[in-house]
């Protein structure tokens, strides 16, 4: 089998195995691929290493014991000892046994076949009819080259843009996808869901990008272009009932939670210095007020209930900084809060969205 063979199914299987679309990762696990024919002279690795290759070539018959499962086993063993000491290394340890594993397995469709399970000298062939198999040089292993050169570049396509799950869980439009991604890259990026459905009050159609501020149950806690905050989902409760959502990794962004303890303190003090420039800052938890007369909350039946009040209790729940200030900010107050901040350079909590409902 050609060289560039080799290097195009070790390469290919790398990339799939290991879900990566790095260049340096792709490229070791396909040079791997080349190692297993060190038993021959005249080959790549045979010229870089001659004198392994004429040792080898002198005891041993051509895809023998480099062609084995001894062999990728010894590699295993002495690869992944020296990352023990080398943690950092995992990923292009993981991906030398790949690219050696699949180049000599991969001689096993050519005429030749390999000792797969050296050092019994039987040979491993596949198909059985000689026919059938691949001869180095031949018209069939170019149209093969031709298909892997297509499949190399659609894995690679698919891997650059999130790995094969997270392009199933895009085609069928599932919310878990939402969520393994959100998990994934929530606390360093911003998640943008597109999300198609209908309002859970009227049954109005809604479409359009949201920002992801968080999970809720089985669904999201999402923001509109406008500010609105909603959940999103099928359960009961949701202000959207999705029929298809999808996400993906939007513009840097650092999210994190700074817990607030309050002992009758005005809220308006305690939330100024989180009303920071270039930052979406969301509020959640239980609090006593001492005037809850003056509170004057005005439910909207189309939004998420991030602010509800008992008496001289209030709940709060990924409710906007500046919301929060501006109805409650005069109270004094005692309790729990876990601030939640979303810090995008340069950007506002709507800049990146543009929501369209109808």
């Amino acid at each position: 089998m050609l060289g560039i063979s080799h290097l195009l199914i070790s390469g290919t299987a790398t990339s799939l195995f290991l879900g990566t679309a790095s260049p340096t990762i792709i490229v070791t696990g396909a040079v791997a691929g080349l190692l297993p024919d060190i038993d021959i002279s005249t080959s790549p690795a045979g010229q870089v290493f001659p004198w392994v290759s004429r040792y080898l070539e002198r005891r041993m018959p051509h895809r023998s014991c480099t062609h084995s499962l001894l062999a990728s086993l010894i590699l295993a063993i002495a690869s992944y000892g020296m990352a023990l000491f080398h943690p950092s290394l995992i990923n292009l340890v993981h991906a030398i046994n790949i690219g050696y594993l699949f180049g000599w397995f991969a001689d096993a469709f050519t005429r030749g076949g390999v000792q797969m399970f050296y050092p019994s000298r039987v040979k491993c062939v596949c198909p059985g009819n000689r026919n059938l198999r691949l001869r180095t040089g031949s018209n069939a292993e170019y149209f093969v080259l031709i298909v892997l050169m297509a499949i190399s570049l659609a894995v690679f396509n698919i891997n650059n843009s999130g790995g094969m799950l997270r392009q199933f869980n895009r085609l069928i439009a599932s919310s878990s996808g939402v969520e393994s991604l959100y998990n994934a890259s929530g606390a360093t990026n911003l998640i943008k869901a597109r999300i198609q459905g209908v309002r859970g009050s009227d049954r109005s159609r809604v479409e359009g990008d949201f920002l992801v501020i968080q999970t809720h149950g089985a669904g999201f806690i999402v923001q509109s272009a406008r500010g609105e905050i909603y959940k999103v989902g099928t359960e009961a409760g949701s202000q959207i009932i999705s029929e298809r959502i999808t996400a993906d990794v939007g513009k840097a962004a650092i999210t994190t939670i700074e817990p607030v303890a309050l002992e009758e303190e005005q809220l308006l003090e305690v939330l100024t210095p989180f009303n920071r420039v270039g930052a979406m800052v969301f509020v959640s938890g239980q609090l006593s007020v001492d005037d809850p007369e003056s509170i004057k909350l005005t439910p909207d039946p189309y939004q998420f209930p991030y602010m509800r009040a008992s008496g001289e209790s209030v709940s709060l729940e990924v409710a906007p900084l500046n919301q929060v200030i501006e109805k409650l900010g005069e109270q004094f107050a005692t309790g729990n809060l876990q601030i939640r901040i979303i810090n995008a350079a340069q950007t506002t909590a709507t800049s990146n969205f543009k929501a369209q409902f109808s």
